[in-house]
């Protein structure tokens, strides 16, 4: 096994988030009371692939701990919005992402768009949800969406639930690599490029990649130190 120094992840809920109409709640299905519900949601699954190891693993919530393990030399904790949603899930959850060896590519992208990444305003955050930079970058798409996913748990799909949150964590792969790869993204709200070198200079650092050419739009090569 090599060492592990890049891990990306992802994790899903157990309650469904509660529709703003009551009536709208579907018979048999618990729910918690919103996006910021941290404590009442659960953890169905949380899915994480080794880079280093080129290795996917699955963790149900007796299992977080086993996460930790996996994740503690790794230098670099990739997700998409894990700073909002999350970390804040895992933490009320008892595992704690430490901020330093986090990779959010959201923020990463708001932060290149000259946006306060602490403060989702709508007019100017929104636009870029997974989904949407994944068509734009890959031409691949998500296979549902997180409101769906406890729906399904609780229904007894569970192999729906990993399928979907495996996904996740393969788009989020798969942008990271670009991103880390080229320095920039497509904008999927503007067009054109957003120009991420500056901000994921930190994180090259952290991963040990060391640019071998100025980074232009084509890319450069890189190598692991």
């Amino acid at each position: 096994m090599r060492p592990i120094i890049e891990v990306v992840y992802d994790a899903e809920i157990i309650k469904a988030i509660a529709p703003k109409n009551a009536a709208d709640r579907e018979e048999g299905i618990h729910y918690c009371e919103g996006w910021e519900d941290f404590s009442n949601m659960g953890v169905s699954v949380l899915c994480a692939y080794d880079v280093q190891n080129q290795m996917s693993h699955v963790f149900t919530q007796n299992e977080l701990h086993d996460f930790l393990a996996l994740c503690q030399n790794a230098k670099v904790l990739i997700g998409f919005n894990t700073v909002r949603f999350d970390n804040k899930l895992l933490q009320a959850n008892g595992i704690e992402i430490p901020e330093g060896r986090s990779c959010d590519l959201l923020r990463l992208i708001w932060q290149a768009k000259g946006l306060n990444a602490d403060v989702f305003i709508p007019k100017t955050h929104g636009g870029y949800k997974l989904d949407a930079v994944s068509d734009a970058n890959l031409s691949m798409n998500k296979i549902g969406n997180g409101a769906l996913a406890p729906v399904w748990w609780q229904r007894g799909q569970i192999g729906k639930v990993i399928t979907y949150c495996l996904r996740d964590v393969y788009l989020t792969w798969q942008l990271y690599e670009k991103a880390i790869g080229t320095g920039y993204l497509v904008d999927p709200k503007f067009g054109g490029f957003i120009d991420l070198r500056s901000v994921m200079e930190d994180v090259r650092k952290k991963a040990g990649y060391i640019s071998e050419a100025p980074l232009d739009y084509q890319g450069s090569k890189f190598q692991m130190s």
